[in-house]
This record gives C-alpha cells, structure tokens and sequence, in this order.
C-alpha cells in the first residue's frame, strides 16, 4: 500500500513538472564544401529554416520546400536555410562514403554550403526536438539561441507555405 502512495505521488509530481521547451541541441557538422558549421549558434542567418531528412525517400519533401526557403532568403538578408540529413553516428569511412554519395547526388555547388550531413544519436536528437517519428522530414525555423519559432513535418503544402512566410516575417 505503501509503495503504491509512493509510487502514485512521483507519477503526480512528474505530471505536474512543466515540460521543457525543445530546443534545437548543439550540433557539429561539415557541409558539402567541407566548412565545420556549429548548430545553432555558427548558422549564416540570424533566423534559419532547418529541413531535416532522417531517409533518403523524404528528400522530395525537403525539396517542396526549397522555393519558398529560397525566396524567403532573396527578402531577408537576415534569412538563412539548411538541408540536415540525419543519419546515425558512424566511423570516418562511413561519414565519409554518406557526405560523398550526397555531394554527387547534389550537383549544383551553389547550394554545397547549405547541405549540411549530420551524424547524431538518431534518437536523442529526435527526442531533443520533440519531433515524434522519422517518417517524415520536418521544418524547423530556429534562432542562433536554438529557439524553435515554428514548425511543420511532411511536404510544403499552401497552409504551410502561408503559416512560415507569417513566422518568417514576424521575426526581423
């Protein structure tokens, strides 16, 4: 009987914790030109959309949202994207052979700077942002202080577009 009082005062004073805000956690990475980029404090904007990909079939989600990213950042100089394949933390030779098999798949080295392959726990950077499968690939627009200012999962759709042109703007 005891145990059980206890055991449902802890479940009770676990509820009533708030929950923590996600936040986008401290990340390394290399982007296709090979520059070390510290996430979120070294990214180019001040405000960023982040278009994670945790598969190679959702890279077509993430290019539904390249025109509005592009356009965002052609009317706010303070606007920066960046494309995040996420795969699991693995050794040299694989980084390696991950980062090579996506430079030749993106051809255009214009956008080189903006690909940005991560190597993370899969599961601790998913738990980090709060982001519930990897069935999809999500838009984060984050702030150098990792602040999540919006989000949405799946492929660009019109609401979507509307609601980050809405979140893009309030932010400069």
């Amino acid at each position: 009987m005891v145990a059980l009082l206890l055991s449902s005062s802890l479940i009770s004073l676990q509820a009533a914790q708030p929950q923590k805000p996600a936040a986008f956690p401290t990340v390394v990475g290399y982007n296709l030109n090979k520059d070390k980029v510290t996430f979120p404090s070294e990214m180019a904007g001040q405000t960023d959309l982040l278009l994670i990909s945790f598969a190679p079939e959702q890279q077509k989600d993430i290019d539904s949202w390249l025109p509005a990213a592009q356009a965002l950042q052609h009317s706010n100089f303070q606007f920066r994207w960046y494309e995040l394949p996420i795969s699991s933390k693995e050794n040299f030779v694989f980084r390696w052979w991950e980062t090579s098999s996506i430079r030749s798949d993106q051809t255009d080295p214009e956008t080189w700077p903006w690909i940005v392959p991560l190597f993370v726990d899969r599961h601790q950077f998913q738990q980090d942002l709060a982001i519930p499968n990897q069935k999809q690939a999500v838009a984060l627009l984050v702030n150098r202080q990792g602040q999540i200012l919006w989000r949405a999962s799946g492929p660009m759709t019109p609401d979507k577009r509307a609601s980050l042109m809405s979140a893009a703007s309030s932010q400069h």
